[in-house]
Parts: structure tokens; C-alpha cells; sequence
């Protein structure tokens, strides 16, 4: 049932989705995950701030020998009346979003008192506020109709203080905790709520934040593809949290089992080594 959302009456577990709405979806993960979702048959609602970007990629996903249906939808999260435009769309009945992938974020490098704040509180805005809201509104229509998906994208980032990206990690802290209970509430009402947690990740991220990681290897690196595929595997099995990547399961889980002080000064010594 390619493009549908089905149920496996023994598991209860999302098996494919008719449509999907992906913010962020311009580069990164979120191309990632438009493109995974078209393979599988899934019409998407593309969201993302770059219009040229979002046609380019839109123009591909029809063009192919199984096109999907793809919308466009310019908006920048950090702006109130662009974030209502979105909201407006997960909340059409008329046309429903049976997944939402919450995915756009962005970060920044340096020493808190140094950032701009202006900037520091935009980063606020969309990495909490946009997926705060989009979540309510994709959520509040889901549950109405019976059934959907909710994936939040976190990260590591999130599980330990992030010294010199002190705002980024406080936010994607928040996301996971979020997202967390959401999948307690909305469970029983046939919602599925998953969070995927990535490590390091080739996507255009790391310049924007003008984040340059000198001191690790190639293996801690992921490609933006392998982390959604990640996540979409995820939310198919109904896991809540998703870790793409043994390396990255393995530093969470040992961050879990370590004192906060030892787990602070770690991450104060990977700040100072990778150029933080």
C-alpha cells in the first residue's frame, strides 16, 4: 500500500504515509527526508525559506517515472505570519498531512555573551517555537482524524551541555523532552511521536553555524540520508527516540551513566579541540 497510512493490526505501527509536510526541506536532512518519502510514494508539503531550492527539488520528484504530488510552501519558522501560514496548511482538512517532519533548526558557534542576541533568540523561535506550534496544530488535526505521525528532529546535542553552542544544545534538549511526552500523550490516540537524535552529519549546517570539527575522525560523521532514513525507520517501528549511528548510541549511553562533572569537562575539552 505505497502512499497510504496503514496499520498492522498486530503491531499497531505506521507502516507508509499518503502525504507529508517537511520543514527545512531545502537542504540537509530535510532534502534527505523529501526525497526517502517520494521513493516510497508519500505526496509531499515542501517547507523551507529558499524558493528556488524548493522548486528545483520539486521539478526532480515530479519529473520521475513515479512522481509524487509535491506543494511548495516558502516560509521563514522565525516569522510569526509565515509560521501561521504552515499552521494553516496542517490544519486542512480538506487536503491532511498524515506525517509531520519537523526539521528545520539552525545553530551557532561561540562564546554566549560574544552571539548576537537578536540571533540567539531567532534560533529560540525556530527551534523551539516553530516545532512547538507546527507540533499542536499537526497534532490537534491528527488526533481529530485518528491517526498520524509526528518526527521531531533533535540531537545529541541535546542530551549534554554544549559549551560554546550553549543555546543550540538548550534547544534541542527541549525538543526531545518534548517530543518525549507528546508520544505519552498522543499515543492513545493513534499519534505516532518519534524524536531523531543525530550526531555529526554532512549537511550545510556546519557552515552556517561556521562550526569546523577538526579533532574527529570520518567515522563519527553520518550523511544526511543515512540520519533520515534513520528516522523514518524509527517512526515506522514507533520508537520515541531515534540515535542514528552505534557511535552515537554509545556516547549518549555512556553520557547517561557518567557524573556531571566528568561529562562537563569532556565537553568542555571536544569545545576547545574542535575549535569551538
Amino acid at each position: 500500500m505505497t502512499g497510504r497510512l496503514s496499520r498492522d493490526d498486530r503491531s499497531g505501527r505506521t507502516r507508509n504515509w499518503e502525504r507529508a509536510l517537511v520543514t527545512g526541506a531545502s537542504a540537509g536532512i530535510g532534502e534527505a527526508f523529501a526525497r526517502l518519502l517520494a521513493d516510497q510514494g508519500t505526496d509531499l508539503v515542501l517547507v523551507a525559506r529558499r524558493t528556488d531550492r524548493l522548486e528545483a527539488l520539486a521539478d526532480e520528484l515530479t519529473a520521475r517515472p513515479n512522481p509524487v504530488r509535491v506543494e511548495i510552501l516558502t516560509a521563514d519558522l522565525g516569522d510569526r505570519e509565515d509560521l501561521d501560514r504552515v499552521v494553516s496548511r496542517l490544519a486542512d482538512h480538506s487536503k491532511p498531512i498524515d506525517l509531520l517532519v519537523n526539521n528545520a533548526g539552525f545553530g551557532t558557534v561561540g562564546d554566549f555573551l560574544v552571539q548576537d542576541p537578536d540571533r540567539e533568540a531567532a534560533m529560540i523561535d525556530v527551534n523551539i517555537g516553530a516545532v512547538h506550534r507546527l507540533a499542536h496544530a499537526a497534532g490537534t488535526a491528527m488526533a481529530d482524524r485518528g491517526g498520524g505521525g509526528i518526527l521531531n528532529v533533535s540531537s545529541i546535542a541535546g542530551f549534554t551541555p554544549s559549551p560554546k553552542s550553549a543555546t543550540y544544545g538548550a534547544t534541542k534538549a527541549f525538543v526531545t523532552s518534548f517530543s518525549e511526552a507528546l508520544a505519552v500523550e498522543l499515543g492513545p490516540q493513534n499519534v505516532v511521536v518519534s524524536c531523531l537524535c543525530p550526531g555529526l552529519t554532512r549537511t550545510e549546517f556546519q557552515e552556517q553555524a561556521q562550526y569546523r570539527p577538526s579533532a574527529l575522525p570520518e567515522f563519527f560523521w553520518q550523511s544526511a540520508e543515512e540520519v533520515a532514513a534513520a528516522g523514518l525507520e524509527g517512526i515506522a517501528a514507533g520508537r520515541i527516540r531515534v540515535v542514528p549511528g552505534v557511535h552515537n548510541r554509545l556516547a549518549t549511553g555512556l553520557a547517561k551513566a557518567t557524573p556531571g562533572g566528568i561529562v562537563r569537562r569532556v565537553a568542555k575539552a571536544l569545545a576547545k579541540a574542535n575549535g569551538k
